[in-house]
């Protein structure tokens, strides 16, 4: 599989399967940690997995999505040990797949206090990465008497999310804690599209997860383009509470993602002077299925143009301003990889210039 990504990252989505009927978007990459093999598609046409992506992508449509699957076909409990195989890839290969953020929808447990698990050395690790997990809080509360979230939340170097009613309450239901859920997002009725057109509703805080998992991948993306760099679990979080919505209940407040991308906006540097400067790509390609590859050019990050690439070497040409007398950062971002009936699709990139 391609290990390129849309401009705004790659996020990773431990599932439990993804579904035909459902938008996966860029699938860069795909594995099944319970059936140890590349295919997490599912035959349950509304499998959790593929609901939380679709939203996901609804939200934040220029990610592109790596689906980790961690449980059976059917969508029953996932183990401990296959979550902590996929948080161990997800480590391992952050940095070439462009990874921004994982979403965990996943439940279980109750703790009121900061709590550590077989994961927790992945999840500090992606942590220093400046890659942000994101899990959900819970759906066994009890109306608030008893405050805590569930056991994956619990940990510090993730974003506990816990579902809201979108209008500053919780949903009965919805499990949370003033010193451990991170910030909140609608988790009731929420809408999502399926392939056919057909609208679903769904509830619980895997779906507030999602609403958080975009918001910080395009956070990052707007980040790295204002500043060269990525945003840490703090920064990001101080961002979310400054711009969010203060909630009925004290000490909580809900995600605002237009208000917090406006901030970002806001910050801007002072622009420096800069002149048009013209890059070329010489590149040839091989065709599959019919369908020749394409890549993107990022410069610092954005993209700057795209391509589509014939069997025969060409220059492309890309114009962009760039600042003078400063390094800049130049990748080809390869995004139809794919075998199709015996023929492997690839790109060659002969020289930049």
């Amino acid at each position: 599989m391609s290990n390129s990504s849309a401009s705004a990252g790659n996020v990773v989505v431990i599932v439990s399967g993804l579904s035909s009927a459902w938008s996966t978007g860029r699938l860069v990459y795909q594995h099944d940690f319970y059936g140890n093999d590349n295919d997490v598609m599912v035959a349950n046409a509304n499998t959790h997995g593929a609901l939380v992506t679709a939203e996901i992508l609804e939200n934040a449509p220029d990610v592109g999505i790596i689906a980790l699957k961690v449980m059976p076909d059917d969508g029953s409990g996932a183990s401990e040990a296959n979550i902590e195989k996929a948080l161990q890839w997800v480590v391992a290969n952050a940095d070439a797949y462009n990874i921004t953020a994982v979403n965990l929808s996943l439940g279980g447990g109750a703790q009121t206090t900061a709590a550590t698990t077989s994961i927790s050395d992945e999840l500090a690790a992606l942590a220093a990465k400046r890659v942000l997990t994101v899990a959900a809080a819970g759906n066994s509360g009890d109306g608030g008497a008893t405050q805590s979230v569930s056991s994956y939340s619990a940990d510090v170097n993730q974003i506990c999310v816990s579902a809201s009613t979108g209008d500053g309450a919780f949903p009965s239901w919805a499990q949370r804690s003033p010193s451990l859920t991170d910030v909140c997002a609608d988790g009731t009725d929420v809408r999502i599209t399926n392939l056919s057109g057909v609208t679903y509703t769904a509830n619980g805080s895997s779906f507030a997860a999602p609403a958080v998992t975009a918001a910080v991948a395009q956070a990052q993306q707007a980040w790295v383009e204002q500043t060269g760099s990525r945003l840490t679990q703090a920064e990001f979080l101080d961002l979310a509470r400054s711009t969010g919505k203060a909630m009925g209940t004290a000490g909580y407040f809900e995600l605002d993602t237009d208000a917090l991308l406006a901030k970002i906006a806001q910050s801007a540097p002072v622009p420096t002077a800069q002149s048009a400067t013209t890059i070329t790509v010489n590149a040839s390609g091989a065709p599959a299925g019919g369908v020749n590859a394409h890549f993107k050019l990022l410069v610092d990050g954005k993209t700057v143009g795209q391509a589509t690439v014939d069997s025969a070497a060409k220059d492309y040409s890309f114009t962009t301003n760039l600042t003078a007398d400063q390094a800049h950062k130049v990748q080809v971002q390869y995004d139809n990889d794919g075998f199709v009936n015996g023929q492997d699709r690839n790109l060659f990139v002969n020289k930049i210039t």
